[in-house]
């Protein structure tokens, strides 16, 4: 059973929408940041962790080496792929590999083709990410639970689930103002949780 706690922004979501004809009344509300976490379903938490350990089983019957440097992150069934690999062949070949794996949503290939992956400064990109992750946990505006990034040669791809446009805004605006970074990649989806999104389809 889900405690009190978890279900504390979904109840304030869910609880206060009416119906007044055929018009659905969905009501501002505010969220208390201490309570914010990620609020998937466990369903589809275990439904990600399945696809992610698929994909990275996959990934170890390539060629040895061939996708090594590939990161495969995984939210309510939406893929990243990032990394490095060196070839455009091992790039698509990665894409292949995951897209062979069942109840996948859309798959964000981001993987940077880079011949020398010493060229990489692996220690600038996880610093930007983990002010990133400083950074977006202190917002009041935004749940980054919902979020996932990954930073590749100061490249950080985004993506995740925002409730409303404004969130997504203030998350971008966020991880734009990070010192350091050169480009930000954004795949973040404005929509309701996966099962409020669900209950809301079959109403309308």
């Amino acid at each position: 059973m889900l405690s009190a706690l978890r279900l504390g922004p979904l109840v304030g979501f869910v609880a206060m929408l009416t119906l007044t004809g055929c018009d659905l009344y969905i009501p501002i509300f505010h969220e208390d940041p201490t309570t914010l976490s990620d609020d998937r379903t466990d369903e589809a938490k275990q439904l990600d962790d399945r696809i992610r350990g698929d994909i990275l089983s996959a990934f170890v019957g390539q060629e040895v080496g061939t996708l090594k440097n590939v990161t495969v992150d995984v939210y309510e069934g939406n893929v990243l792929l990032t990394g490095t690999v060196t070839s455009p062949e091992a790039r698509n070949t990665a894409q292949t590999v995951a897209a062979e794996t069942d109840e996948i949503g859309n798959i964000f290939n981001e993987i940077q083709v880079l011949k020398d992956a010493s060229l990489r400064d692996k220690t600038e990109d996880l610093s930007i990410e983990t002010r990133l992750k400083t950074t977006l946990r202190k917002s009041t505006k935004i749940n980054s639970f919902n979020l996932r990034w990954r930073v590749v040669n100061r490249n950080v791809y985004i993506f995740g689930r925002a409730k409303t446009p404004e969130e997504r805004e203030k998350a971008l605006e966020i991880t734009r103002s990070i010192k350091g970074i050169n480009e930000v990649v954004d795949h973040i989806e404005v929509r309701a949780p996966t099962g409020v999104q669900s209950w809301l389809d079959n109403l309308l």
